[in-house]
C-alpha cells in the first residue's frame, strides 16, 4: 500500500481522518529496553522476517489492513526507542495510541522491571488502569537454564497483580507472535475468531526520517495464545 505522507500529523504519527468511516482504526504502540526485540516482533508479525542485526530505533510507524468478520481493520503499530532519551515523543505515543505492548527478554530481568516502570508511567499519563496492555516475554526460544524469570512468576504477575494479558514469544523462530496481537485485539472487543489473523492485505511502513520502507510477500502463519 503506498501511504500519502499527508496523511500524517508528523513522520512517524498518523491522521486518519480522512479515511473511510467504515473502517476499524486501532493504534498500538510498542515498548520495551533496548535490545529485548520489539522491532523483530513487528517484522515477523507484518513481513515474516527475522532481523538479526540490531539497529537502535528512535521511531517507526507500520500500518497493516486486515478483514476481520467482513469488516476492514486497520492496525498502526508504533515502533519506539528502547532508550529513554525522547520523553516528549514517548509522551505522544502514550496519549494517542489505544493499546501498549510492552517487551521484555526473558534472560534479562531488568528489561522485567523497565516493563513494570513502563506500564506505571502510561497508567499515570492516562490516568486509566483499563487501558489495553499486553506484556510479553520474548526470546521464548532460549534454554531454561538461561532463563531469568519464569513464565509462571511472569504470569502470575502480570495477569493477577496487574490485570493485564500476558504472552511469551520467540521473535528469532516466529513462535506465538501472532498470538500478541490477537490477545491486545481481544482486549480491545474486536473478536478474533479465526487463526490464523485474517488475511494481511497491504502494509506501509515508515521510518522516523519520514522514508517508505517497502514489506516483503506475506503468508499466514499459525499461533497459540500463551
Amino acid at each position: 500500500m503506498s501511504t500519502n505522507r499527508r496523511k500524517f500529523r508528523s513522520q512517524s504519527l498518523p491522521n486518519w481522518n480522512d479515511d473511510d468511516d467504515d473502517k476499524l482504526h486501532y493504534r498500538l504502540t510498542i515498548m520495551g529496553a533496548a535490545g529485548v526485540g520489539k522491532s523483530c516482533i513487528i517484522s515477523q508479525f507484518l513481513y515474516d522476517r527475522f532481523i538479526s542485526e540490531y539497529k537502535e530505533t528512535v521511531e517507526e510507524f507500520h500500518r497493516g489492513e486486515y478483514t476481520v468478520d467482513g469488516r476492514e481493520l486497520i492496525l498502526d503499530i508504533l515502533d519506539t526507542a528502547g532508550a529513554h532519551s525522547f520523553p516528549a515523543m514517548r509522551r505522544l505515543a502514550i496519549s494517542t495510541s489505544d493499546a501498549f505492548v510492552l517487551v521484555y527478554s526473558i534472560d534479562d530481568e531488568s528489561s522485567f522491571q523497565g516493563v513494570k516502570d513502563l506500564r506505571d508511567i502510561i497508567l499515570a499519563e492516562r490516568g486509566d488502569k483499563r487501558v489495553p496492555i499486553v506484556v510479553v516475554g520474548n526470546k521464548s526460544d532460549i534454554s531454561m537454564e538461561k532463563r531469568a524469570i519464569m513464565k509462571e512468576t511472569a504470569e502470575s504477575i502480570v495477569c493477577f497483580d496487574w490485570g493485564n494479558g500476558y504472552v511469551e514469544a520467540s521473535a528469532k523462530d516466529s513462535i506465538n507472535v501472532v498470538g500478541i496481537f490477537k490477545e491486545i485485539l481481544r482486549q480491545a472487543n474486536i473478536e478474533i475468531n479465526k487463526t490464523p489473523l485474517p488475511k494481511r492485505k497491504r502494509f506501509a511502513s515508515t521510518s522516523s526520517d519520514g522514508s517508505e520502507i517497502s514489506p516483503s510477500r506475506e503468508r499466514n502463519t499459525g499461533c497459540v495464545i500463551s
